[in-house]
This record gives C-alpha cells, structure tokens and sequence, in this order.
C-alpha cells in the first residue's frame, strides 16, 4: 500500500475527531459566553444599587444638613430599570431581575419633612440626599433625624 493513502487516512479521522469534539463543546462554550455576559449585567446592576446604598448610608451617618448628590444612569445594559427606597432597603428591578441593598434604618420626608414610606428613584435623573430634622408638635417628635431624597435638575 502506498504510504500517501495512509497519511490521507489518518488526516480524515484527526478531522472528524476534532469536528466531533467542537460540536460537543460547543453547547458548553455559549451556555459560558451567556453565563459571563448575565453576569456582567448583575454586576453592573449591583453596583448601581451599592452606589445609591451606600450614599444613602453615607449621608445618614454624617451630621445635620449634610447631602449628597447622585446621578442615576440612563439604563443598565440597555434596560429600563427601577429603584424605591424604603426606610430599611434599597430595591432595583431590571430586566424581569431583582435587588436588594440593606441600609441602616431611615425615616424617609419629604419636602415639607411628612413621612413618606418610600420613594421611587427614576433613571437618567439627579437626586439630592439630605439629612434633616424633624420637629413636630402634632406627633411630639423632636429633633428626630431623617432622610430627604429629592429630584434636582441636572
């Protein structure tokens, strides 16, 4: 036998063991592709909602009257997304995904120092957390801390 029919041979067979071996990972190689891309996606997600924790945090743990501007993205990846501070957390939902960022315990006012339960946080827009006081005689609440989250243009 002629020694090119062999090397022939043996080229086929490598060829088809390597195309067999593609096809098998292929499935494995995008599932991992798709896996890093939600992951980056999350990611950038939580550190939106670690960004708007931590100010929030960082606001109440400083004196009266200080405040801090923060600028919420137009979208995450391309998605529309949500954020609602209560007094106890921060929560983000995007792309049919949710978040929760815990933050040392608030009480939300609003403008005219009224309590509020929440306040929802719209994106693409600048926000202004101030910490106040509050002083009520109706309630007999004095001097009691509290967190003002206010839209701001620019």
């Amino acid at each position: 036998m002629d020694s090119k029919g062999i090397i022939n041979i043996e080229l086929l067979f490598c060829t088809l063991i390597i195309i067999l071996v593609l096809i098998i990972n292929l499935p494995m190689i995008e599932e991992n592709l798709d896996s890093n891309l939600e992951i980056d996606e999350n990611s950038e997600g939580r550190l939106l909602l670690n960004h708007v924790s931590d100010s929030i945090n960082e606001v109440n743990s400083k004196e009266y009257g200080f405040n801090k501007k923060i600028r919420l993205p137009e979208s995450i990846n391309g998605y529309h997304y949500s954020i609602l501070v209560n007094n106890r957390e921060v929560i983000i939902e995007f792309n049919n995904k949710k978040g929760k960022s815990y933050i040392n315990p608030i009480k939300l006012v609003d403008g005219n120092n009224k309590t509020m339960e929440n306040v929802q946080l719209y994106n693409g827009r600048s926000y202004l957390i101030k910490k106040t006081l509050i002083n009520d005689n109706k309630t007999h609440t004095i001097n009691q801390s509290s967190i003002e989250i206010m839209q701001i243009e620019g």
